[in-house]
Parts: structure tokens; sequence; C-alpha cells
């Protein structure tokens, strides 16, 4: 199979596995998750630094808890708007803010001014630029690499990030399980790696020997 096909087969796998979690099972990962989040945010960027961070729908783990707990740390949150030709934008999100469903993905977006992505990474009068970025997958590897969902959203917004020269520290959520050895998740040279994954189980660096370290 070519690299294409690997990834199907691989999503396909994570995503029927997901699927067959009990609701408490998920229920059980959300305070897990928000809190090693909320430590990793504490360990990496300074208080009140702006993060990008996503609202985790379908079979994605559950991210609601983080965003409130990096909220009420402090943090500013910055959530994606998916824009045409598969560019992301943001909005600023705080709890309670109304959500609907995007024009161009199968996704819930918060309602409120879009910022461009650009603009997130320079900063403005009003917003420093972006200190980290918490993001979505499906499965990475110990080495960093991540099997998105197949749009190349967040791929072609980390490569945005490199070529205004922003090194930004990034965290992926997966399950337990999802962590696989070096190697095991297919990417191609458009595929940028992320630092650390966020699962239930804790914190685990990548890109070294992958051990959970929260």
């Amino acid at each position: 199979m070519d690299t294409a096909e690997l990834k199907s087969s691989l999503r396909a796998r994570i995503w029927s596995a997901r699927r067959a979690l009990a609701p408490a099972e998920v229920a059980a990962a959300a305070p897990l998750i928000a809190g090693h989040g909320l430590a990793w945010a504490r360990r990496t960027v300074a208080p009140g630094a702006v993060l990008t961070a996503y609202l985790g729908v379908g079979v994605e783990p559950p991210t609601a808890g983080l965003l409130t707990d990096l909220h009420e740390a402090g943090f500013r949150i910055m959530l994606p708007i998916c824009l045409p030709e598969r560019q992301l934008g943001w909005t600023e999100w705080h709890p309670g803010i109304e959500f609907a469903r995007s024009r161009y993905a199968p996704v819930q977006e918060p309602v409120g001014t879009v910022v461009p992505a650009e603009q997130v990474l320079a900063g403005g009068p009003d917003r420093p630029p972006i200190a980290g970025i918490v993001l979505p997958a499906t499965a990475l590897d110990s080495e960093g690499r991540r099997l998105g969902q197949g749009g190349g959203y967040y791929d072609r917004f980390l490569a945005l990030a490199a070529a205004l020269g922003a090194r930004l520290p990034t965290a992926a959520v997966v399950y337990d399980g999802e962590v696989l050895a070096s190697g095991e998740v297919p990417a191609d040279v458009l595929d940028r790696r992320v630092d650390a994954a966020l699962t239930p189980g804790g914190i685990v660096d990548l890109g070294g020997a992958g051990q959970t370290t929260e």
C-alpha cells in the first residue's frame, strides 16, 4: 500500500476502536486529559499565555474540560475555524460561547470574530502571539509523527508557523494506546511532527524515549 492507503487503514482501525469505547470510559478520560493538558501548559508556556486548542467531537477524545480548566487557570484560548482551501482561522473562546456547524467541515465552531492565521501567529495590539498549540490527532508515534483526520488543516497551519519562524510547542490529544512505536504512523514530507501527546494516562514526550512523565 502507498502512504495514503496506509494512513486510511490506520485511521479506520483507530476510529473503530474509539467507537467501541463505552460512554463511561470516555467520561472517565475527560478529567484526566484536562489535568494533564493543564500541567503541560503550565510547564511549557508562561502564565496567561495564548494557546490554540480545539473542541473534541465525535470519536475524538473529550477536550471540553481541558478548555474550561485552561481558561480558569488564566490562559487565553483560540479555537479553529475552517476556511476555504483547507486553511484555519481562529476565534477566541470562553465558557458559554455559542457554537455553530462549520461551512467547510463536519465540526462545530465557536461564533465570533475570525482572526487570520498570520495574525494569530504574529499577535496584535489586543492579543500577543500564540505560545503553544493543542491539536487533535488520530495516532502518534514515539518520534512525533502525527496522523490527523485527513483534511490537512493543521499541517498547513504548522507549516505556516514554521515559515514565519514561529517555533511553538505542540501537544496532540489521543487515547492511551494510540501513541505507537517509531515508524508505525505513516507520514510524508508534508506532515508536521508534534512534541508531546496528552493522553488519559499522562503526558508523553515525543522524539525521545516516549515515556509517560505526568
